[in-house]
């Protein structure tokens, strides 16, 4: 059965932390908003009175009748069933905990450019901005990522000691999107 993934067309954001696993896997899936009248087709699901469980906001997965939204869950999901995640429960959990971590990095991230509130233009929170950068940068991000080089250092060079996993593509994008936002 065909993964649907709903994300915005125009950028990779936190689409791209879905899309890399299903890339890797080479899993039968659909990039829905890619495709054309796509953006309207999610846009439609996400305010279709009908639907179950609405969605808040993308990236969410259609996979047959079951609908999952949010970055982290859509990858606890899919891990298993594309050979990215482990067996064993605990374990299991163990990689949905390092993808929640992921997660508190990405959006302290976003917060370098909204530390003031997500509806104001940069510029007007742009000295809020500078502050919290620099604090990002220095104490934050420092932290952050030698927190993920010694869980993979412990597990023998990828973050799982099963081998490469979801949450490996996540820090990969994670990394990617730091050098992106600060070169």
């Amino acid at each position: 059965m065909r993964y649907e993934l709903y994300y915005h067309a125009s950028n990779a954001g936190r689409g791209e932390f879905v899309r890399l696993p299903l890339e890797d896997a080479r899993a039968d899936y659909v990039d829905v908003a890619r495709e054309p009248g796509g953006t309207e087709k999610m846009l439609r699901f996400m305010q279709d009175a009908s639907v179950d469980h609405p969605q808040f906001a993308p990236p969410f997965l259609k996979h047959g009748d079951l609908v999952s939204g949010q970055t982290a869950n859509i990858l606890f999901y899919l891990g298993p069933r594309i050979g990215l995640a482990p067996a064993d429960e605990g374990e299991r959990l163990w990689a949905h905990q390092l993808e929640l971590t992921v997660a508190d990095l990405l959006k302290e991230l976003q917060n370098t450019h909204h530390p003031v509130a997500h509806g104001l233009y940069y510029d007007d929170q742009k000295a809020e901005a500078l502050t919290y950068t620099k604090h990002f940068l220095t104490e934050r991000v420092p932290k952050f990522l030698g927190y993920f080089e010694r869980v993979a250092q412990k597990a023998g060079g990828y973050l799982l000691p099963e081998g490469v996993s979801y949450v490996d593509f996540s820090v990969f994008q994670l990394i990617e999107g730091l050098r992106f936002s600060f070169p």
